[in-house]
């Protein structure tokens, strides 16, 4: 009862603090959860809508509802029973207003850290970062147009992990940073901008399974004050 107050109050208290920000890819529980020498691989999906500040020219606006999806194989390798090392690769889809790129690279690592156990509690630290690409070419009337986005994130979280049975219920907050770059086209005329987060904190709750063995299943949802992500993961350990 007393993790599960705590993470009520990470949610009530992330979005008091948090503003617009983007969150493409699910933390996972902030702590080592393998064993030295052991591995894991799986897959995630990300879904993820919200804002962020695009700056061209000096000025600075305000881009709404850019919505992220994300497709990644990992590998988990435990170098210690307090942590793991986490590589990321695979595709993302970028649309916003009416640019819409799919099946653009992604890619990424994560580390996280086991630093403190009560019982059945785990407190960790995760630092993920990620690197995505879209682009996309067409023609308005006889015009031909393009479009491209490269950006980088990276999410630093902190929180308890709590363990009953085959069961895991994680949450806390995280810090993120974004930072990207994009350059639009049409005919002879073209300009380029940068964009990044609105707002760094934001909060995370979620919980795996243990469905045989080797083999765990979870969900996640993160959210800042105009952004949100759900997500999923399989992983099968060896």
């Amino acid at each position: 009862m007393k993790i599960l107050l705590y993470l009520l109050s990470v949610v009530v208290v992330c979005c008091l603090l948090s503003s617009s920000a983007l969150a493409q890819t699910p933390i996972g529980p902030p702590v080592a959860t393998l064993d030295a020498g052991q591995f894991a691989a799986g897959f995630s999906f990300g879904y993820s809508k919200g804002d962020v500040v695009g700056t061209v020219a000096g000025v600075s606006v305000i881009v709404k509802d850019i919505e992220v999806d994300t497709y990644m194989a990992n590998l988990v390798f435990g170098l210690h029973e307090d942590w793991e090392i986490q590589i990321d690769i695979g595709a993302s889809s970028y649309e916003d207003m009416d640019f819409s790129s799919t099946g653009d690279c992604a890619w990424g690592f994560g580390v996280k850290n086991t630093f403190a156990k009560q019982g059945n509690v785990y407190w960790g630290l995760a630092v993920t970062a990620h690197w995505f690409e879209a682009g996309d070419n067409y023609e308005v009337g006889e015009l031909p147009r393009s479009e491209k986005v490269d950006w980088s994130e990276v999410k630093i979280a902190i929180g308890p992990s709590f363990e009953e049975g085959p069961l895991r219920f994680y949450g806390g907050p995280f810090l993120q940073f974004i930072d990207g770059k994009g350059k639009y086209t049409l005919g002879p005329i073209s300009y380029s901008g940068d964009f990044e987060e609105d707002e760094q904190f934001g909060g995370f709750v979620g919980a795996n399974i243990e469905l045989n063995e080797n083999t765990t299943f979870g969900a996640e949802y993160q959210f800042t004050g105009s952004g949100q992500t759900i997500g999923a993961t399989i992983r099968f350990r060896f």
